[in-house]
């Protein structure tokens, strides 16, 4: 059903995100996403304002630095310490701070802070206004894609400055060193080199160019002298301030009362030059109200994708916070496709494929990785945001082209071997069996495979780094088809929980043996099916229960399905226990359910793992994953409510999933809505998928891939996607629900493209064609619906 290119399809869609009038001729998704949805407690790269869909620049205020966790802006906290341009899981940088009065940028970021207010701030996509009360500064943010844009208003001032303490601790990460020069009478450049992090083991380099709409009347800065701990401020020498924990500003004299000063910076992570042909290809003129708009545009063609008519207010206002959430990936190559390459002994600077205008045809991310998400953005990305996907996808194979091993996350162009496993294999193997995939797919079959054996990233545990690797057990994976306990004590890192690790590698092997099955390489698919099976060398059919095991092949002692002992990690799992691992078999789920009893039993196990959860809203605390029977607050879990329809319950599937849905990511304060390990729109992501009812627990793998149907909280979704076989067109997908009230969850009767539809799936290649579903949904559960295989 294609309905032609995307500026259309966002014109049609005009009024579908709510109940408002129908006759508006420009989209407005953006008023329905609440960027401070859980921000009382979050990451540093949590929360996002002033920034465009996957935006190099994420400006935004900080209000606490000195981890990832509980760092950036914190909704309770009472002071703005900066705005600053980077807000990545490992890379930061460019803090700036408009002040009046003396400076004291010297004594630290904090002695420049200001007090806020939320009744006096306005945050959106693409844009933040906030007033700093000490200084009586209203100051405005928005941003292209590697530029931030500034507009201050300050009272009647003597002195006024803006401050750059470019050589601060921002977010988790230090400054090695830092430097900056007045370039010219309004404009300043400089860059600041970022210190290893425990995730990042190499430094990283961010340069920038700032400038102003007014001339500055004096340019100074701070530093240490030599043998002195303290900064003082100086006089640059050439105009030139450098230097640990160095800083510089610029001055304003006698401004009159409402004198508006507006900045640019352009940042890049290759060189200086790079971050002003940023600027001037991106940000020629000073028109502040028009990058706004330009930003409110793109975000509404991005949200745009989804329409939805029906449902609360708040269930709208959560679909399109979720969304927005499921753009964190960050790009960071310049406009010319250059981008900074710190895999080897020295960094190199490497430029992606450009059009005939000099464009790059895709781009290189800066983000964190996608453990878990085969049950959240692999599904998203397949269907409805493939480019994305892909650009994702080349950005890990770009890392086998430079230095021969794909990454499992991308910092700062660094290898960073977070969580364990190659997990960005079950991505690269979803785009191909969608039909998505535009890289080079006998590559990334290639890729794959070299991790899935010793010398690969297999090797490494989580965190592992170092020359010779062996905490991630690979040799006794495929010598014994299973990590034995005794991983424990083998090698350096992290997440060195041989059950679990057994338990992902068997569903990654199942990938790649997809990946193999569609190049025609049959004879390799067998063996890693064969290898895919391996799950069952952890499964103790006595107990039920996935178990650790020793190597000598005994079932470890002591064993429990959750733990209160270990509250991070149950001995032998990672980030959970066996609750929710012994569930993590999406490629064989009806051998699972075999080896569990028969389907009447693992119903009873799942559904009594639920009941006892629901009290603790599906959740636990972040770090203590080993005490839960369900963990909706980590990616172990993400599958756990979906397994009752492949059990011939998909009445059941329908109930748990609303209440997850409704009890866990329903939330739309600041102090709700995700409950804590977003990782980059993971969490976003799956909120997405159960609000309009799809999913697939196989993560959009196979050969002839499906979808799952649940009961959507909306009383029609429009998606719309690039057409497989021409990106330029884009296909829609109807699904359209009738129902007496909001608490009809449970499907009826279906129809797909105008045919009675029984089965809980229907093939993802007849959702990409373009189509409609249609559900009747009513307040009884039909225990027959959703059985019959069409």
């Amino acid at each position: 059903m294609r309905t032609g290119i995307l500026f259309y399809i966002i014109l049609v869609f005009s009024g579908c995100a709510s109940d408002t009038s129908e006759t508006k001729t420009k989209p407005d998704f953006t008023r329905l996403v609440d960027p401070l949805i859980d921000t009382h407690q979050s990451r540093f790269d949590y929360f996002a304002s002033a920034t465009v869909p996957f935006g190099m620049v994420a400006l935004s205020p900080d209000t606490k630095h000195g981890d990832l966790w509980n760092s950036g802006y914190l909704y309770d906290d009472k002071y703005i310490l900066n705005f600053s341009h980077i807000h990545n899981a490992q890379t930061a940088g460019i803090p700036v701070m408009p002040v009046t009065g003396p400076c004291k940028g010297n004594l630290g970021i904090k002695a420049s802070k200001s007090r806020f207010s939320h009744e006096k701030e306005t945050v959106k996509p693409g844009y933040h206004k906030v007033v700093l009360e000490d200084y009586g500064v209203t100051a405005e943010l928005t941003a292209t894609c590697r530029v931030g844009m500034h507009r201050y208003v300050f009272p009647q001032s003597e002195e006024a400055h803006v401050l750059f303490d470019l050589g601060a601790p921002v977010g988790p990460t230090k400054m090695l060193y830092s430097w900056a020069r007045k370039s010219n009478e309004n404009e300043i450049e400089g860059y600041s080199v970022m210190a290893p992090t425990f995730r990042r083991k190499k430094p990283f380099m961010v340069h920038f160019v700032a400038r102003f709409s007014k001339p500055f009347d004096e340019f100074a800065g701070w530093q240490k002298p030599e043998n002195s701990d303290t900064n003082i401020l100086v006089e640059p020498e050439e105009n030139i301030v450098k230097g640990k924990g160095s800083g510089v500003y610029v001055s304003y004299n006698n401004l009159q009362d409402g004198e508006e000063i507006l900045m640019k910076v352009g940042i890049s992570y290759v060189s200086i030059s790079n971050a002003r042909l940023n600027m001037e290809t991106e940000l020629a003129h000073w028109d502040f109200n028009r990058v706004v708009e330009e930003a409110d545009t793109k975000w509404n063609e991005y949200l745009g994708r989804i329409g939805v008519k029906g449902g609360t207010h708040e269930q709208q206002v959560k679909l399109y916070t979720d969304l927005m959430h499921t753009t964190s990936k960050r790009i960071s190559n310049d406009v010319d496709g250059s981008y900074s390459d710190w895999t080897g002994p020295q960094p190199v600077i490497r430029r992606l494929p450009v059009d005939k205008n000099g464009r790059p045809e895709r781009q290189f991310f800066d983000g964190d990785g996608l453990w878990g998400s085969q049950w959240n953005l692999n599904i998203l990305w397949s269907l409805i945001y493939p480019e994305y996907g892909n650009w994702m996808a080349e950005t890990f194979l770009e890392y086998y082209k430079n230095a021969g091993m794909m990454s499992r996350c991308s910092w700062g162009g660094n290898y960073s071997y977070v969580m364990v496993g190659d997990h960005s294999t079950p991505l690269l193997a979803a785009l191909m069996s969608t039909g998505r995939a535009t890289f080079d797919q006998q590559m990334a079959y290639t890729a794959s495979k070299k991790n899935a054996f010793p010398g690969g990233i297999r090797d490494r545990a989580g965190y592992e780094s170092g020359a010779n690797p062996s905490g991630g057990g690979i040799d006794w994976y495929i010598d014994l088809g299973y990590v034995p306990v005794e991983i424990a004590d083998r090698g350096a890192g992290y997440h060195r929980g041989g059950t679990a690790m057994t338990l992902e590698y068997a569903y990654q092997d199942w990938c790649i043996a997809t990946m193999a099955m569609l190049l025609g390489k049959n004879v390799e698919a067998e063996m890693f099916l064969d290898r895919s099976e391996n799950w069952r060398n952890v499964l103790d059919t006595e107990t039920g229960w996935a178990r650790p095991r020793h190597e000598s092949g005994k079932w470890m002692d002591g064993f429990a399905p959750v733990s209160l002992n270990s509250r991070f990690s149950a001995p032998g799992f990672i980030e959970g226990n066996s609750a929710t691992y012994s569930f993590y078999v999406p490629q064989n789920i009806s051998g699972l359910i075999e080896e569990m009893g028969d389907r009447d039993k693992f119903i009873e196990k799942l559904d009594s793992s639920f009941t006892k959860a629901q009290p603790y809203r599906f959740i636990t605390p972040h770090g203590e994953h080993g005490t839960g029977w369900v963990d909706y607050e980590n990616q172990p879990s993400c599958s756990m409510a979906h397994l009752f329809s492949h059990a011939g319950a998909p009445w059941k599937t329908q109930y748990w999933v609303n209440q997850v849905k409704k009890i866990s990511y329903g939330g739309t304060d600041p102090y709700s809505g995700y409950n804590g390990d977003e990782d980059q729109g993971q969490l976003g992501a799956l909120g997405v998928l159960m609000a309009i009812g799809l999913f697939d627990v196989q993560g959009c793998v196979g050969k002839d891939p499906t979808l799952e149907i649940t009961s959507p909280l909306f009383d029609k979704i429009t998606l719309s996607f690039p057409s497989t076989t021409d990106r330029k067109q884009f296909n829609s997908f109807e699904i359209i629900t009738s129902r007496k009230n909001q608490d009809d969850i449970y499907i009826q009767k279906a129809w797909l493209n105008g045919e009675e539809w029984n089965d809980f799936q229907f093939p993802v290649s007849v959702f990409l064609e373009g189509g409609k579903l249609e559900l009747e949904l009513g307040a009884e559960p039909n225990k027959k619906w959703g059985l019959k295989q069409n």
